[in-house]
């Protein structure tokens, strides 16, 4: 595994719009990313609206000027560029967007993912929704990486297990949980335990 993880760091990202076959050497990402694992922020924190949306009321034209892909309240269709398995039951995902833009999306910050499934009782489409926080460069733009690991009984995930490339996944946010910016804070510690990050300032 941790030569695995190796290739992938020296490896070349995928070119916006290219298709190629599903490889380990397709994706780039830095080592210390996949510590970040996807599916990351509290359930509880959307339960209670599945259109809850954290941002600084980023507006549609600051959107435009900023080149951003990511609209907060509006679901957004990513195309599935490619995908690489990393383990029995874990796998990379690759969303391609706009070459020119950027996600969006700070440190410390998810995004939503939805899905649709069955309907209701009005016979009108129901979805999953579920938060990941992508593993790839904040600055990186035209595309966004998601690892997952897959439940037998996650709704999201098989459902991420199902897609193909050229498929679409609907995604809105940012949903922050903080936002740093420099010299805040003197001194920062941080403390992982699986899913979720404490942050700790003096």
């Amino acid at each position: 595994m941790a030569a695995f993880l190796r290739r992938v760091a020296r490896s070349t990202p995928i070119g916006f719009g290219a298709h190629s076959k599903s490889s380990r050497s397709n994706f780039h990402l830095p080592l210390t990313a996949i510590a970040a694992i996807s599916g990351g922020f509290s359930y509880l924190y959307y339960s209670s609206s599945p259109n809850l949306v954290h941002s600084d009321q980023i507006g549609d034209e600051d959107i435009k000027t900023k080149n951003i892909a990511l609209i907060p309240d509006k679901w957004v269709e990513f195309k599935l560029q490619d995908t690489a398995r990393v383990s029995h039951d874990t796998h990379l995902y690759r969303f391609s967007f706009d070459p020119t833009k950027k996600l969006g999306l700070d440190v410390a910050s998810c995004i939503l993912t939805r899905a649709p499934f069955g309907q209701d009782a009005g016979e009108k489409p129901k979805y999953v929704i579920r938060p990941y926080t992508p593993i790839s460069d904040t600055e990186s733009k035209g595309y966004f990486d998601l690892l997952i690991k897959v439940y037998p009984e996650g709704k999201m995930s098989q459902h991420f297990a199902s897609l193909k490339p050229g498929d679409m996944v609907e995604v809105k946010g940012p949903i922050e949980k903080f936002k740093y910016t420099p010299n805040m804070k003197k001194n920062i510690g941080m403390i992982a335990g699986g899913s979720e990050l404490l942050l700790c300032f003096k």
